[in-house]
């Protein structure tokens, strides 16, 4: 079965396919939803965000490709449905691990 991550409402994050799950990530910062990061058992890194340009969009930006990623659907659109970049992978995640607090720390 295939995966496919996206935001909902302006607070969730939904995963379907072969892992399944519902990410609140309702914040207290300026920009509104916390970011959340996954990372996939296949090695995929993601960041998830809601308010992309400005926008009521959810913007899903890939830091890392693993080999199930079968890439992101780009949404521009505050009326599409969903509202949001779409990520999507082949069959066989086993796992997500998901952080809302979390910071790149770059080398020197």
């Amino acid at each position: 079965m295939t995966t496919k991550i996206y935001g909902a409402s302006d607070d969730l994050v939904e995963i379907e396919g072969d892992v399944e799950d519902e990410i609140c990530c309702y914040g207290t910062d300026d920009e509104g939803a916390v970011p959340v990061l996954l990372v996939c058992s296949d090695g995929t890194i993601l960041n998830v965000k809601y308010g992309k340009g400005g926008m009521g969009i959810w913007g899903i930006t890939l830091l890392a490709k693993g080999g199930m990623y079968g890439g992101i659907d780009q949404c521009i659109d505050e009326d599409a449905d969903p509202y949001s970049d779409v990520a999507t992978f082949h069959d066989g995640l086993s796992w997500i691990i998901w952080s809302r607090d979390w910071k790149r720390i770059k080398a020197g």
